[in-house]
C-alpha cells in the first residue's frame, strides 16, 4: 500500500471574527492595568488634597469670622445700631462672601444683608451651634458667638462661596491625571513594541509549522535567539525529526498491518466454521457467511433476534443460558450442541458451538466470539451407531435374561434333586458372568441414553443433602458387606440446587460403587460443602489410587485401570454427562498409587 500524506483540514474558526496579535494582547493589559492604577492613585491623592485644603479653609474663614466678631463687640455693647449695620456691610463687601446676619441672645436678627435670609440647616439655626458647616459644594456657613469677658451678646453669621476653590483644585487634578494617561500610552506602545521584537521568531516558527501540516516534513525553523524561543525551536526540530521517523515506522507497521489484516481476512472468510463476534446487546460485528437459510447481511442487521429464531426450542433455551454464563462469569463454554432448523428446507441442522468471552483490562465484557461447526453428518453417524448400540444392548438384553431365568431355574432343579453341591462352582460363574453381562448390556443402555439425549433431564428446586442422605442409607449395606466403612461428612448449611432427582442419585451412586471397587480395606468418606454461590460434593477413598496420566483418562468410555477390573469402564462417563448436563464440573485427584482417590463434583447453588 502507498502511503499518502492527506492535506490537513482548515482550522475550526472560533466563537470570535477577529483575531489579536499576542503583542497587543501584552500592551491592552499593559495600558488599562496602568490607567487604572494611575485613576485610583490620583482619585485618592484629590480626595486626601480636597480634605486638606477644605480643612484649612474651613480653619481660615473661621478665623474670618472671628476678625470680624472683634468689630461688632462696641456697637452690639452700645446698641448702636447704625454702627452695627455700617460694619455688617463692610463684612459684606468681601467677594467671597454671600450674606452676613447676626443674631441677638434671643435668637432675633439684629442686622443683616439680605432682607430674606438664606435658609441654613438645622444645626445652624441651633442656638448653641458654633463654628462651620458645609451646607453645599462650595459654600460655608460660619458661626461665632460674639462676647465679652465670657458675657454672651449674640452669634455672627456669615454665608461664604469658595466654589473656585475646589474646581481649580479638581482643574490642576485633570491636567496631571491627562498627562499621566498620555505616559501610559505611550508605555502600553512601548510595550508592544518590544513585544513585537521577542515574538517575531514565534512567527517564523508558526511558518515552519503550516509547511509541515501541508505535508513537508523536511522544513525546520532556524531561530538563533540565544534565548528560550531558541530552546522551543531546536525542541520543536528534534521533536518534527521524530514524528518523521515514527511516521516512517508507522508507514511500514500500517503496510505489514495491512497484510496481515489481509491474510487474517481470507483465513476467517474461507474457514470451514462460522465464526462470529457479537456485542452483549446481542449485534454481530463480524461473521464470515450465512447459515442455516440466513444470508449473512441478513444476519448482521437482524442480529441475535433472527440467530435465536432459527434455534429449536430446545437449543435457543441452550444457548440463552450459555450466553447468560459467559456474560455473568465470564467463562468459556465449549462443545455445546445446538439444532437449527433450516429457515427454508426446514431440516435440522446440528452444530457444535463455543463462545469465547473477550474483556478488556478491567474485566469488563466487551465482545463475545463464537465459532460453530456444522456436525451434522458426523451427528447422523452418531445417531445411527447410537441407533446399533441400543438395538444390539436391546437384542442382547432379551436372551441374557431368558439365560439368566434358565440359571435360576437349573439352579432351583439342582436343589429339589440335591445335586446343588456338585454343580455349586459352574452354578456360581454362571451366575456372576450372567450378572456381569446384564450390567453391561444397562450401563451401555445408560450412556447411550444420556449422550444421545433421550433420557431427558427434569429438573426441581430441592436440597442436595437429600439425595447425598439416600445415597448413604443405600450404599452403607455394600459397605458393610466389604467390611468398608462408610463416612459422611455434610455441612450444616443447606444446599439449595436446580437438577433432576433421580441422574444426581444415580451420579453419586456411580461415584461411590466405584470407590468400593478399587478400595479393598478402610473408609470411604462422603463429604459436602458449601463456598459462596458453589456446592462441592467430594467422593475420597483409601484405595489403590491413581497416576497423574490416569487422573484424566478415566473419565473416558471403556477406559479402565486394570484390565480385571469389574465391568466395562462406562460408570464414570455416565457420571461426567451428569455433571456436564447440571452445568458442573467433575475431576480427581490421587497422591499416586496406593494413596487413595478423591473425586470432587462441583455445582452451582440454585439463586
Amino acid at each position: 500500500m502507498q502511503f499518502r500524506t492527506t492535506k490537513p483540514r482548515k482550522p475550526i474558526k472560533s466563537f470570535f471574527p477577529f483575531r489579536l496579535s499576542l503583542r497587543y494582547k501584552l500592551a491592552l493589559p499593559v495600558l488599562l492595568l496602568v490607567t487604572l492604577t494611575i485613576g485610583l492613585l490620583f482619585h485618592t491623592t484629590f480626595r486626601l488634597v480636597r480634605g486638606m485644603v477644605l480643612e484649612r479653609n474651613e480653619s481660615r474663614l473661621l478665623a474670618i469670622a472671628e476678625v470680624f466678631t472683634e468689630s461688632l463687640k462696641v456697637p452690639m455693647i452700645l446698641g448702636n445700631q447704625q454702627v452695627l449695620l455700617a460694619n455688617i456691610e463692610w463684612m459684606a463687601r468681601r467677594p467671597d462672601v454671600l450674606e452676613v446676619r447676626v443674631e441677638n441672645m434671643d435668637g432675633v436678627i439684629v442686622g443683616g444683608t439680605n432682607p430674606t435670609p438664606i435658609q441654613v440647616p438645622a444645626t445652624v439655626d441651633d442656638k448653641n451651634f458654633h463654628g462651620v458647616k458645609r451646607i453645599a459644594e462650595g459654600t460655608y456657613t460660619v458661626v461665632v458667638p460674639i462676647q465679652v469677658d465670657n458675657q454672651p451678646l449674640g452669634r455672627l453669621i456669615i454665608l461664604f462661596s469658595e466654589k473656585g476653590l475646589e474646581s481649580e483644585l479638581r482643574k490642576i487634578f485633570e491636567e496631571r491625571l491627562l498627562m499621566a494617561f498620555l505616559m501610559a500610552c505611550f508605555l502600553a506602545l512601548m510595550t508592544a513594541i518590544l513585544t513585537w521584537i521577542a515574538i517575531r521568531p514565534l512567527f517564523r516558527l508558526r511558518v515552519t509549522v503550516q509547511e509541515i501540516l501541508d505535508g513537508d516534513l523536511s522544513a525546520r525553523a532556524e531561530i538563533h535567539t540565544f534565548d528560550e524561543i531558541e530552546d522551543l525551536s531546536d525542541a520543536f526540530n528534534e521533536m518534527v525529526s521524530r514524528l518523521a521517523r515514527s511516521l516512517d515506522n508507522l508507514r511500514s507497521r500500517t503496510e505489514a498491518l495491512e497484510e496481515s489484516e489481509e491474510k487474517y481476512r481470507l483465513i476467517v472468510d474461507n474457514a470451514s466454521d462460522i465464526i462470529f463476534t457479537m456485542t452483549p446487546e446481542g449485534h454481530f460485528i463480524l461473521l464470515n457467511e450465512g447459515f442455516s437459510g440466513c444470508s449473512r447481511e441478513e444476519l448482521l442487521h437482524e442480529g441475535l433476534a433472527l440467530f435465536l429464531s432459527i434455534h429449536s426450542e430446545e437449543s435457543r433455551e441452550k444457548f440463552s443460558e450459555a450466553i447468560k454464563l459467559v456474560e455473568e462469569r465470564k467463562v468459556l463454554v465449549t462443545n455445546l450442541a445446538v439444532t437449527h432448523v433450516h429457515r427454508t428446507a426446514h431440516t435440522e441442522i446440528f452444530y457444535l458451538l463455543n463462545l469465547t468471552p473477550v474483556v478488556d483490562h478491567e474485566g469488563h465484557l466487551k465482545l463475545i466470539q463464537g465459532m460453530m461447526r456444522d456436525i451434522t453428518e458426523l451427528k447422523r453417524i452418531e445417531m445411527m451407531k447410537e441407533s446399533l448400540i441400543r438395538d444390539v444392548a436391546h437384542e442382547l438384553k432379551t436372551p441374557t435374561a431368558k439365560f439368566e431365568m434358565a440359571v435360576n431355574w437349573f439352579e432351583k432343579d439342582l436343589e429339589k434333586r440335591q445335586q446343588r453341591e456338585h454343580y455349586d462352582q459352574i452354578l456360581g460363574i454362571l451366575k456372576n458372568n450372567t450378572d456381569r453381562l446384564m450390567r453391561t448390556i444397562t450401563s451401555i443402555m445408560d450412556l447411550s441414553k444420556l449422550e444421545s439425549g433421550l433420557d431427558r433431564i427434569v429438573k426441581a428446586d430441592f436440597d442436595l443433602h437429600e439425595v447425598l442422605e439416600q445415597v448413604r442409607q443405600d450404599m452403607e449395606p455394600l459397605c458393610r458387606q466389604k467390611k468398608i466403612v462408610l463416612e459422611c461428612l455434610f455441612t450444616s448449611e443447606k444446599l439449595p440446587i436446580k437438577g433432576d432427582r433421580d441422574m444426581l442419585y444415580r451420579l453419586f451412586v456411580n461415584l461411590i460403587g466405584n470407590a468400593i471397587k478399587f478400595t479393598s480395606e478402610g473408609k470411604i468418606t462422603l463429604r459436602s460443602s458449601r463456598k459462596k454461590d458453589q456446592t462441592l460434593v467430594e467422593v475420597s477413598d483409601t484405595g489403590i489410587g491413581l497416576e497423574k496420566e490416569d487422573l484424566e483418562r478415566i473419565f473416558e468410555r471403556f477406559y479402565q485401570k486394570t484390565a480385571s477390573s469389574v465391568g466395562i469402564g462406562v460408570g464414570l462417563t455416565i457420571s461426567r454427562d451428569i455433571v456436564i448436563l447440571h452445568e458442573g464440573k467433575i475431576w480427581a485427584e490421587s497422591l499416586g498409587l496406593g494413596k487413595g482417590t478423591i473425586f470432587k463434583v462441583q455445582f452451582p447453588l440454585r439463586a
